[in-house]
């Protein structure tokens, strides 16, 4: 349902934003389930807008300027004509891509960053790498752009999807796609790969433990996003030494931990995009006012669990 709320006041180190286009993510569905009956929270985070006010700590950003930014779970969301955001989690948008193809990319790119950089230690702006990756559903949002940024460091990525979509895979940076239907760890050995040094599951935390734990090396590193209904025995981690790592973008925003860094990531990401280093991963577009229709349909389309890459709305009024 559509509802007129009060603007929110700017703090001094937020902007306000008028919202050009936003995407949606697997996220917004769980968060969705989670709301209580009268309850009127905003939902949404990925966003490309135009600031139209700021607070006084905000002295490099000015009026005017087109940002793009995921947000913060733990303040009112994009699902809206505008929006107060921290302008530390902010970056100036790209200007040679589309609003929709930047719009697809802010809290996947930050996801797959701070996997590869906070998780495993990799450095985003240092080519020639070395290490290997098992990326569990890299056709996804996630998945799509986590493959080009470890390509571009050199690492060799190793990631499923259905067979459909293995050019998908290798235009993104996969250098071995893998088959979801068929055994994963049969799979991997008949590419030559006795083990891998890391695996990110953006699938299901509990889906594929015992293939990633038979997989990853002693001393590697098992990353995961997604809760699971699934027991999991982490002892089995024990004999390889290996670690188990959590990965949620919004632990930052949440947590006003080293906020300042998810701008900076973003402005990698301008600059890559701008530069055509990486692709955006938009592969559908729906134009409409962000009201509750056009999130109806976007909602419908995500939850199908079929989609390839980022749907994105672009907001028409």
């Amino acid at each position: 349902m559509d509802q007129t709320v009060p603007d929110l006041p700017v703090g001094p180190h937020d902007i306000r934003v008028a919202i050009e286009a936003i995407s949606v993510n697997p996220i917004d569905l769980k968060r969705i389930t989670r709301i209580g009956p009268g309850d009127s929270r905003i939902l949404g985070y990925d966003a490309v807008g135009r600031i139209i006010e700021r607070g006084a700590a905000v002295t490099e950003l000015q009026l005017g300027a087109r940002v793009m930014y995921a947000g913060s779970t733990q303040r009112a969301g994009t699902y809206a004509q505008t929006q107060v955001v921290d302008a530390r989690l902010v970056a100036l948008a790209p200007t040679r891509v589309s609003l929709a193809d930047t719009a697809a990319l802010p809290l996947t790119w930050l996801t797959a960053v701070e996997i590869l950089t906070d998780k495993l230690g990799y450095v985003l702006n240092q080519a020639n790498q070395r290490g290997t990756l098992l990326v569990i559903n890299g056709a996804g949002g996630a998945g799509s752009i986590l493959t080009q940024v470890a390509h571009r460091m050199g690492l060799t990525v190793l990631a499923t999807s259905s067979p459909q979509h293995f050019d998908w895979l290798r235009q993104h940076g996969v250098a071995v796609p893998l088959d979801y239907h068929q055994d994963l760890v049969a799979q991997v050995h008949a590419a030559g790969y006795a083990q891998v040094d890391a695996t990110i599951n953006l699938f299901d935390t509990g889906r594929y433990f015992t293939e990633t734990v038979a997989l990853a090396r002693p001393f590697g590193h098992l990353v995961n996003l997604t809760q699971t209904t699934i027991p999991l025995d982490l002892v089995e981690l024990q004999a390889k030494s290996l670690s188990f790592d959590w990965e949620l973008m919004f632990t930052k925003s949440h947590y006003q931990y080293r906020l300042a860094t998810q701008g900076q990531a973003l402005t990698v990401l301008q600059r890559w995009l701008d530069a055509g280093i990486v692709r955006t991963t938009r592969t559908r577009t729906l134009t409409g006012p962000i009201n509750a229709a056009t999130l109806r349909q976007a909602h419908r389309l995500l939850g199908d669990h079929q989609m390839l890459g980022k749907l994105v709305i672009m907001n028409e009024h």
